[in-house]
């Protein structure tokens, strides 16, 4: 965990990561992630994970000012015992990362998975004991709800608790990424995790700082962006996918979230 003022000369970090991956929770401050072909710029509340690849060779540069930034590393072997032989179901890169050392790279808006990891991380990295077994517990969610490429309907066919367990919260969550194409229907969802839309409403905000609208949006622009990202959509085809029909809506809430335009976001993930 790397947390404080960066100096106006800024900082960097390379590291050889082949045979690792290593997931960056942006909680505070800019930076990049850089990579043989890819490049990340990482504003407040985004998440990357990056690594493998035939050199393996990858720079964080961290801009001057105040910053947090939270890192796990995820070698190989430690992935490959819990995901076992079946790796269709990964999303994109890992699979082939798994079985021949490719790149990977992606990234994404901050949820209540990486807020509730870095948390833990912070505690464990404060303290020890029962705050470590916390951490590694949260790597072990926030990993079976990102590097699926549908965790939703995968926790639906195991019996619906599957991640976030008797959690509202999260299970509320869950069902919105399952209907982000959808306006929210807060009666409908709060029946869903089995308490009253106000009480939903109390506990989302009281526990994670934003609004079920604001998660809304969130879940579709950071759908957007890995759409976007893996070049399978244009703007407008991404933007239709999570639920906008107005593209100037769509430009705006994709600025309020990641603090750029699509065209510039995507003009950032370009090398050099």
């Amino acid at each position: 965990m790397l947390k404080g003022v960066v100096a106006e000369s800024g900082w960097k970090w390379r590291i050889r990561s082949a045979e690792s991956l290593w997931l960056w929770l942006n909680v505070a401050g800019e930076g990049l992630i850089w990579g043989p072909r890819e490049r990340f710029v990482l504003k407040p509340g985004m998440f990357a994970m990056s690594g493998g690849g035939s050199e393996g060779l990858w720079t964080c540069i961290r801009h001057p000012g105040e910053h947090r930034v939270d890192w796990v590393e995820i070698p190989r072997p430690w992935l490959r015992q819990r995901v076992g032989a079946e790796t269709s179901a990964l999303r994109g890169g890992l699979a082939s990362w798994l079985q021949s050392g490719t790149a990977v790279a992606f990234c994404g808006l901050m949820g209540v998975w990486e807020r509730d990891l870095s948390e833990a991380l912070g505690k464990a990295d404060e303290g020890s004991g029962p705050a470590r077994f916390v951490a590694e517990a949260r790597v072990l969610e926030w990993a079976a709800e990102r590097i699926f490429e549908h965790p939703a309907s995968i926790a639906s066919a195991a019996g619906g608790d599957w991640v976030a367990g008797g959690d509202p919260v999260k299970r509320a969550v869950l069902l919105l990424r399952e209907r982000m194409d959808q306006p929210l229907d807060l009666s409908k969802i709060a029946k869903s995790v089995g308490v009253s839309p106000h009480h939903l409403s109390r506990r989302v905000r009281g526990e994670t700082g934003m609004t079920l609208q604001q998660h809304l949006r969130r879940l579709r622009i950071g759908h957007a962006c890995e759409a976007l990202a893996g070049g399978r959509m244009n703007v407008t085809e991404a933007a239709l996918e999570v639920g906008y029909q107005s593209l100037s809506h769509f430009a705006k809430a994709f600025r309020e979230e990641t603090g750029m335009s699509p065209r510039d976001w995507l003009a950032s993930r370009r090398s050099g």
